[in-house]
């Protein structure tokens, strides 16, 4: 009888060290998923922007994207999403030339200006940003253009008549 408590008492010490493994390893598996998933998402972001060739002197632009830059902006290259005033803001921006005078993107614009109907179906356009000077040691665009695809129609909005200031801080 003692050898069947001790042969039983090993076995399930093996299965206990057995199922401690199986966490172990499903704990690693998720991390590593965890991990690939971040990069594929930095890889396709990268690739969204991957054309655009830059030069280590090539200006910013300062972007008040989200919470945690909308009061002092973050110095970007290339974004995804840009605020260009206080009424307008791009997304799902392609980036086609980023150089030292200007930086061309096609996007989806948004604005108060077109209500709940660009909410709903952002506006396709063409983003220009251009002007460069240097603000506080940093070289950053200063101005933007926006023209939609098809024209600016109904939309009369300053942000859609011609060059642009951009914030700069």
């Amino acid at each position: 009888m003692k050898r069947t408590t001790n042969m039983t008492r090993r076995h399930k010490t093996a299965i206990g060290a057995a199922l401690s493994c199986v966490a172990v390893l499903g704990t690693f598996a998720t991390a590593n998923a965890a991990t690939a998933a971040t990069a594929s998402a930095h890889t396709a972001h990268t690739a969204h922007t991957a054309s655009v060739t830059r030069a280590a002197g090539t200006p910013y632009v300062m972007n008040h994207y989200g919470e945690e830059h909308a009061d002092k902006g973050k110095a970007e290259r290339s974004p995804e999403n840009l605020v260009l005033s206080e009424f307008t803001s791009a997304g799902d921006l392609n980036w086609k030339q980023w150089d030292a005078k200007k930086a061309v993107a096609t996007g989806e614009v948004t604005g108060a200006w077109c209500g709940q109907a660009c909410l709903d179906k952002p506006l396709k356009a063409t983003l220009t940003l251009s002007d460069p000077k240097t603000v506080n040691g940093k070289k950053v665009f200063s101005s933007f253009t926006l023209k939609l695809a098809g024209g600016s129609g109904a939309y009369d909005s300053e942000d859609l008549q011609g060059k642009r200031h951009l914030a700069t801080t």
